[in-house]
């Protein structure tokens, strides 16, 4: 203290003010900040209370009714680089369980210390590895929606200049894609997903992050594809071969996303912004699109017959083009939209029952549920869908550039059986059946030189994928399939039963890539160590050539049993056996080896309560 007061009465009057003002927090309140990102959209702030005191954080969550949330008594702001941790809670208690009332609206407040004057900003955190986290909260009211824009080069926001949509690059090549997570924090992650809807198909994966929010993804194509980042921030770029590209995404829309919800505000983007840049060969092409809305539950009327289906799609693909090319949209992206449509117009004349499913669905939620036989009847005549064809432009290539370019191969018989050449499509049919095959290592030569004449580019990367799915195969333990019995298809389930006479045999139809059968089976094995722990229990495993092999043999190591792998005419025989609608699927042999079809033991206490009273008997 006493040597306090001289420094102190030695300090000029605008230093002291300074000082004060510096350890003042008295700033009022700041209504619905501006947040800059968050990791979730079912907490927010709506309310900040700055005083020489406290700090007051007035948060708000939507969540599903009848679900409990909670918030950690470990809950810190941060400002200025120092952690604040919560002195309390009103309106619920940490760490308690608050189950969501019908509005699926709280509100509550929470305490923490005063902060320095200075701060701009603090960020908030549960403090847990998987808890709720806001950063960048505004106490200035001055922030705005561009305050990541300065990180991205100017050159990378430039819009690409308008004209036609560019040609589709069909050749063989490595695209590098280099990812830059604009207004990153370490704190966010350093994993990021991806997907890739490529005119083969559709894959995801993961790449981590530098400290700095870059990485870069590399991908080999033979055409256009489409790529989505997901998990920190939603971005989305055109692709082409052979090029290296930056993409630049914006992690405020995190923050937009948070408040959207927070102030119950459908608009969610700001006039002008937008979240993400790219370069390269479709540099910032503008990916907006008109859609035709599948899946809303309000398109068409699942009691349409075909001529009325044929009328509603043509009068919504009309209508929808007629939106686009009244737009004022540019040139490039009017091309792109109506390419979209087209490709939707397809997919919707292809698939009617799935179309008109959803809007039975939306009248009768029983998701569960088959659709009777007699509820959905629409079927296209030759006229309608001649009608529906003279719409489609079968010949553009630009044609797999659409969203849904993906489902254009699955229509090719479609089409072929209504006597339409369907171009485009035809050659995508081909190339889709080809690397397919690819994946077993098996595409033929005559399959190749077919492919070869229409589209070089997707020959070689079929070749290629064979000789690389080749050497992987070929590198692997295949020790733990055991050998499918040679004997007539319609015999293969007796000759693989047929060693256990006198044991009870559970037969599992599955796949690595089906979802619920891998849900079952993590159900199903450890009850082999307990309740199902019986050596007069046998367990057979059927999967066919869908599956890739090496995620096959991953998953089959942690599998006990005995597994078997089908071709295409083993498997369809088998299921047409037992009338399989479904995997999985089970079949059930008793101890004289009588098989029967157990479609109702997807019920997992079904499962284990069957097979426990068969072995009793």
């Amino acid at each position: 203290m006493n040597n306090f007061l001289p420094k102190a009465a030695g300090m000029s009057i605008a230093a002291i003010l300074l000082l004060a003002t510096a350890c003042t927090n008295n700033r009022g309140t700041v209504e619905r900040p501006l947040i800059t990102a968050a990791n979730t959209n079912n907490f927010s702030i709506e309310k900040i209370e700055l005083n020489d005191s406290a700090t007051v954080l007035h948060g708000v969550i939507h969540f599903q009714p009848k679900y409990w949330v909670r918030i950690a008594k470990t809950s810190v702001i941060k400002a200025d680089g120092k952690d604040y941790a919560a002195t309390g809670i009103d309106g619920m208690d940490f760490d308690e369980q608050v189950w969501m009332p019908d509005s699926g609206i709280i509100h509550f407040t929470m305490t923490f210390p005063a902060i320095p004057a200075t701060a701009e900003s603090i960020d908030f955190s549960e403090g847990t590895d998987d808890g709720w986290q806001l950063w960048g909260i505004d106490l200035t009211g001055k922030a705005g929606h561009n305050i990541n824009t300065a990180l991205i080069p100017a050159d990378a926001r430039k819009p690409m200049a308008d004209g036609p949509l560019p040609e589709p690059k069909f050749t063989f090549d490595t695209t590098v894609v280099n990812i830059h997570m604009a207004g990153y924090r370490p704190e966010m992650g350093n994993q990021i997903g991806y997907v890739v809807n490529t005119m083969h198909g559709q894959y995801d994966a993961q790449q981590t992050l530098d400290s700095l929010g870059n990485t870069q993804i590399k991908v080999a194509l033979s055409g256009p594809a489409q790529m989505f980042l997901y998990k920190i921030a939603p971005g989305r770029a055109m692709l082409s071969p052979g090029d290296t590209m930056d993409l630049y995404v914006d992690t405020h829309i995190k923050g937009l996303q948070n408040m959207a919800v927070r102030d119950n505000n459908d608009n969610l983007l700001p006039d002008d912004y937008k979240f993400y840049y790219s370069t390269g060969y479709y540099g910032n092409m503008d990916l907006k699109q008109y859609g035709m809305q599948f899946h809303s539950g309000n398109f068409g009327d699942y009691r349409m017959n075909g001529d009325q289906y044929t009328d509603y799609i043509i009068n919504q693909y009309n209508v929808l083009k007629d939106s686009v090319d009244t737009s004022d949209s540019g040139q490039m992206n009017k091309e792109f939209n109506n390419i979209s449509l087209q490709a939707q117009l397809i997919y919707a004349a292809s698939n009617p029952f799935w179309v008109l499913a959803a809007n039975y669905y939306a009248k009768y939620p029983d998701w569960n549920g088959k659709i009777p036989s007699d509820s959905i009847n629409v079927k296209l005549s030759p006229e309608n869908i001649k009608r529906i064809a003279s719409l489609i432009d079968f010949n553009n290539p630009k044609l797999v550039m659409a969203d849904n370019a993906i489902d254009l191969a699955y229509t090719y018989d479609f089409w072929k059986e209504a006597g339409i050449n369907s171009g485009i499509i035809e050659a995508l049919n081909n190339y889709n059946r080809a690397y397919a095959i690819a994946e077993r290592a098996e595409p033929t030569d005559d399959m190749l030189s077919e492919l070869r004449k229409s589209y070089p580019s997707m020959a070689d990367e079929v070749a290629a994928h064979n000789n690389t799915r080749k050497a992987l195969i070929e590198s692997l333990d295949q020790s733990m399939i055991t050998p499918t019995p040679e004997v007539a298809p319609a015999k293969i389930l007796d000759a693989i039963i047929a060693p256990h006479k006198g044991k009870v045999v559970m037969v599992d139809l599955w796949n690595t890539w089906c979802g619920p059968c891998r849900s079952a089976i993590a159900q199903n094995e450890p009850a082999k160590n307990k309740e199902l722990s019986s050596d007069d229990i046998v367990w057979i495993y059927i999967a066919d050539e869908s599956s890739p092999m090496p995620k096959y043999i991953s998953m089959i190591k942690e599998i006990r049993g005995i597994h078997y792998r089908l071709n295409e005419e083993q498997i369809n025989t088998l299921r047409n056996q037992f009338e399989v609608d479904g995997i999985p699927y089970y079949i059930l042999v008793d101890r004289n080896g009588k098989a029967t079809g157990r479609p109702d033991l997807r019920d997992h206490s079904a499962f284990k309560k069957t097979l426990l009273d068969e072995v009793a008997k």
